[in-house]
């Protein structure tokens, strides 16, 4: 079958009619929304220079490059510990499995246990002190507890794709596991890294249903005094105003994430092509 642009081969019908099915389906609701926003462009222009819109996304960038850099740190050494099984039997895959938990949890019911683990009915003492109602620190540990398993889950594919034949050498050498590690294991998966960096922000950024308990506005003076993480912001116009008047920033969202995506994809590009050549 021939095609203006170019040629394309039978076989391969079906895969593109599911492609293109799959990309109406994901786009057309974005679609809409960017036309329908771009209606008023004062309007939008206004909230792009508008102080609330950009503390509130400064707040929300923030709060997950904190929360991302925390899940790199912590879950790089438990992927690791995963993809060589040094966790045996069922006590591995049950680990996994609570790693895993964020991800089929309804992120309410995350919000809501944070609520509880920091409230006087806690059955934790320490965590009675927690500041984390309407915290910065309540904010990273939402966005944290819900975009980890992102980081963890794709750490661990990358480790297990590495030939375990390089462990073996350096621990022939006289290094240690934490050696082979860090002076091999993690130079090697450098530009991975960063990708599971920048999947994991971007999780943490779009995150809604826990925050909205935890840290609906944010005060942490004197950078953020009652300021809304974004996905809330829009919400709380929604909810207020109704529709229309939150249908700008519903719009300025969307467009500030597809442009964050297209610099994600970009630095994707130029890692690989650093990497692979």
């Amino acid at each position: 079958m021939r095609v203006r642009w170019f040629t394309v081969d039978n076989d391969y019908l079906p895969f593109y009619a599911s492609a293109t099915l799959l990309i109406i389906l994901l786009v057309t609701p974005l679609v809409a929304l960017i036309y329908t926003g771009l209606t008023d462009p004062i309007n939008l222009a206004l909230i792009f220079t508008n102080g609330q819109f950009i503390q509130s996304l400064t707040l929300t960038f923030t709060g997950a490059v904190a929360a991302a850099a925390l899940a790199l740190i912590l879950g790089a050494p438990v992927a690791y510990a995963l993809a060589r099984s040094m966790v045996p039997g069922w006590i591995g895959k049950v680990t996994s499995a609570l790693l895993s938990s964020p991800m089929t949890i309804p992120h309410t019911v995350v919000g809501l246990a944070i609520l509880i683990m920091a409230s006087p009915l806690s059955p934790i003492p320490l965590a009675r002190q927690l500041p984390l109602m309407n915290s910065m620190l309540g904010l990273v540990l939402a966005y944290f507890i819900v975009s980890s398993p992102i980081a963890i889950g794709s750490l661990t594919q990358v480790f297990e794709r590495i030939n375990p034949v390089y462990e073996e050498v350096g621990l022939a050498i006289g290094m240690s596991r934490v050696g082979v590690f860090t002076r091999l294991i993690l130079p090697m998966t450098i530009s991975e890294a960063v990708e599971s960096y920048l999947l994991t922000w971007a999780r943490a950024i779009s995150e809604f249903g826990s925050i909205a308990l935890v840290a609906y506005y944010v005060v942490a003076p004197p950078l953020f005094n009652y300021v809304y993480p974004m996905p809330v912001l829009v919400w709380y116009y929604y909810e207020t105003y109704g529709l229309e008047p939150a249908l700008g920033y519903a719009t300025a969202t969307l467009l500030v994430s597809l442009m964050a995506l297209i610099i994600m994809e970009t630095v994707r590009h130029y890692l690989n092509r650093y990497h692979y050549g």
